[in-house]
């Protein structure tokens, strides 16, 4: 494996770990409630709307589909280009014969003789 392929293994990583946390991380308005919290839309993964409309009506429940619309507008693609970059690495890591002089590190390559 060369040094251009572990690099863009771990970019693959790297993205695939910040869209998915990114989708985790709860989306909160600029906006505070009558109790003085800042008002949550929920997750990238399911939208919590409820708490927007108790405290606001229907102008911050628009507010908060349209943060969270943002939030996966930019996380779900970051997400599945780290996933494609890692399955083309793994791909090509695969399908590469080593070199003679490279030792096989490879279990389903090894001859029986290697000790």
């Amino acid at each position: 494996m060369s040094n251009r392929q572990l690099v863009l293994g771990c970019l693959g990583i790297v993205l695939i770990v910040t869209g998915l946390l990114a989708l985790w991380f709860p989306v909160y308005l600029g906006q505070y409630d009558h109790y003085g919290m800042q008002i949550s839309c929920g997750t990238g993964f399911s939208g919590g709307l409820s708490p927007a409309a108790d405290g606001g009506g229907a102008g911050l429940a628009a507010k908060c589909g349209t943060a969270l619309l943002i939030r996966r507008i930019w996380a779900i693609p970051t997400a599945v280009i780290g996933w494609a970059l890692l399955t083309a690495v793994l791909a090509i890591w695969v399908h590469t014969k080593p070199d003679a002089e490279e030792e096989s590190t490879r279990f389903w390559e090894l001859r029986g003789d290697a000790t």
